[in-house]
């Protein structure tokens, strides 16, 4: 399966995110929902931020340069909330899974979905 297949079926085809992106440590694209655009520089931010989220957790997350406040950060899982929204970010072994939110959907389907995706790469060895 493509990356642009995981996300358009298994992360925004659920109905459960609203848009996702799947990028690499270094920050590069590798797929991404239409109208949806992690920078480069948003990537890094994110990559760093599952060794030390304390620049995270002090200036926010920006995600479609959008700004986030982070309310879940460790080695694995970012979680962040912006008014009626929000995004999961799970990092796998060679990925990094961005899923959002906009209600009526919620947090705990969308970080689920990101979630479980991210356990089959890591099985699959990414």
């Amino acid at each position: 399966m493509s990356w642009q297949a995981y996300v358009d079926t298994n992360l925004v085809g659920t109905g459960k995110v609203s848009k996702a992106a799947i990028i690499g440590h270094n920050g590069g694209t590798w797929a991404t929902s239409s109208g949806f655009v992690v920078s480069p520089q948003e990537g890094l931010d994110l990559a760093a931020a599952f060794k030390d989220a304390s620049n995270l957790r002090s200036k926010g997350a920006f995600i479609n340069k959008e700004k986030h406040m982070v309310v879940l950060a460790n080695d694995r899982s970012i979680y962040g909330k912006k008014e009626k929204g929000g995004f999961a970010a799970v990092k796998t072994t060679q990925a990094i899974l961005i899923g959002t939110y906009v209600e009526p959907l919620t947090a705990g389907n969308c970080n689920n979905t990101v979630e479980k995706l991210a356990d089959y790469l890591i099985e699959q060895g990414y």
